[in-house]
């Protein structure tokens, strides 16, 4: 290190003089074009949580997530009382404290619960989109506060087992004596409980919200690190028996999410999907993400064989936007178009370094990205093999690694693009 000497100027080879000096050039007047677009439809399955929930987002508009589980048995019972009457059935699905609940946290929202008609099957991709059969015979509500505060007490057995804070419906009598009186083999096994009963939908109703009332709350179906925190249905039958119905994990859990209504300013982006907007939008879960294109950076690639130093795009939150209840997402992705006329794509290959970025930093209000691989692949195919895989790129919340019910504004009047390039002989 002491026997380093400091160099001014351009980047400097080992052995070599100033005559021979490399040639370091740094820009950041690049051109960028910003506009929204819908998100292509992204897996409802093997997340790590689940997204329940619906609100009227003042910025956006109308979002809602609800989900479709499997279940299983927590204790088979080859000698199960299935002939008798039900005294009530409980269903129990925990909140995940501390991670992003997004919205108005006070207001009480609906939630209609049906039997699926169909297995899930966990080889298969499932999509947030998709919409899932079910008995429509055999309903439950439930109508009260999406975030929990609190831990309550259920019945187990002869004992009581303090819950952690999470949704707790009752469910309704229809729904407890199909539970009860499922074939006896049912009881007995995982498959043979499938054959009778796949699962559950928990769907929320599309109420009339007033604009920022709602909001979308982060739920685990998945883990069984104990009975307490455990998502399952508690089935109550000779006054002290309890039969418990589990879920199977994230491969057979789906999350179903919808926007409703844009609002006007979003709607006219959406028509225009190849305009330029000074403020675009990104939206959780299964909603919005903002194309972002460099129309001039193939000018790099006439000036002969460049070499990508470094390159950084760094996107400013319009901090209006920004609030305790609808705070700006912790983590967003970059992703590649996967061809010039596809919502799908693909994480850029800068995405696996750790020094890619995409956290928040709050104190800027701004998102920084390393993208020099990036658009190195870009300039070599279009020197090399004369392709064009200039298609831009996509800004999208995370539907994973964090689940979050999050949206961002972006403003593009701050946006810059900074590439350091060196001119190669």
């Amino acid at each position: 290190m002491f026997s380093c000497k400091k160099q001014e100027g351009n980047i400097v080879l080992d052995g070599q003089g100033n005559s021979n000096q490399l040639q370091l050039f740094t820009t950041d007047t690049f051109s960028l074009l910003a506009s929204t677009i819908k998100e292509d439809s992204l897996p409802g399955n093997n997340l790590r949580y689940m997204l329940l929930g619906s609100m009227n987002d003042p910025l956006l508009g109308s979002v809602q997530a609800g989900a479709y589980a499997q279940c299983g048995l927590l204790e088979p019972n080859s000698d199960f009382p299935n002939t008798e009457e039900p005294d009530s059935a409980v269903l129990f699905v925990p909140f995940i404290n501390g991670l992003n609940y997004y919205g108005d946290k006070f207001t009480y929202q609906g939630f209609r619960i049906f039997p699926l008609k169909s297995n899930i099957v966990a080889s298969d991709i499932y999509y947030q989109g998709d919409k899932l059969e079910v008995d429509p015979t055999i309903e439950s509500r439930y109508y009260g506060p999406v975030y929990q505060f609190t831990s309550d007490s259920a019945r187990y057995k002869k004992n009581k087992v303090k819950l952690t804070p999470g949704i707790r419906v009752r469910l309704s009598m229809s729904m407890a004596r199909k539970l009860m009186q499922l074939p006896k083999e049912a009881y007995t096994s995982q498959d043979k409980l499938l054959i009778h009963f796949p699962g559950l939908a928990i769907l929320p109703e599309d109420r009339d919200y007033a604009e920022g009332q709602g909001g979308l709350g982060v739920y685990d179906f998945n883990n069984v690190i104990s009975f307490a925190y455990r998502a399952k249905i508690m089935l109550y039958y000779r006054d002290t028996g309890t039969f418990v119905f589990t879920f199977n994990g994230s491969k057979t859990t789906v999350n179903n999410a919808k926007t409703l209504r844009h609002k006007p300013e979003v709607a006219q982006q959406l028509l225009q999907p190849k305009g330029n907007f000074p403020i675009t939008y990104a939206q959780a879960p299964n909603g919005l993400k903002t194309h972002i294109r460099i129309p001039y950076l193939l000018n790099l690639a006439a000036l002969g064989n460049i070499a990508i130093n470094k390159a950084e795009l760094v996107l400013h939150v319009d901090k209006s936007t920004v609030s305790l209840i609808y705070p700006a997402p912790g983590r967003m992705n970059l992703f590649q178009p996967a061809d010039s006329n596809s919502r799908r794509n693909f994480l850029i290959e800068d995405g696996i370094s750790d020094a890619f970025g995409g956290t928040y930093k709050e104190s800027s209000g701004t998102y920084t990205f390393t993208i020099t691989k990036h658009l190195q692949n870009i300039l070599g195919a279009k020197k090399f093999y004369n392709e064009n895989l200039n298609l831009g790129l996509y800004l999208a919340v995370p539907s994973d690694q964090p689940v979050s019910g999050a949206r961002v504004a972006i403003d593009h009047s701050k946006t810059k693009l900074l590439i350091t390039y060196t001119k190669l002989n």
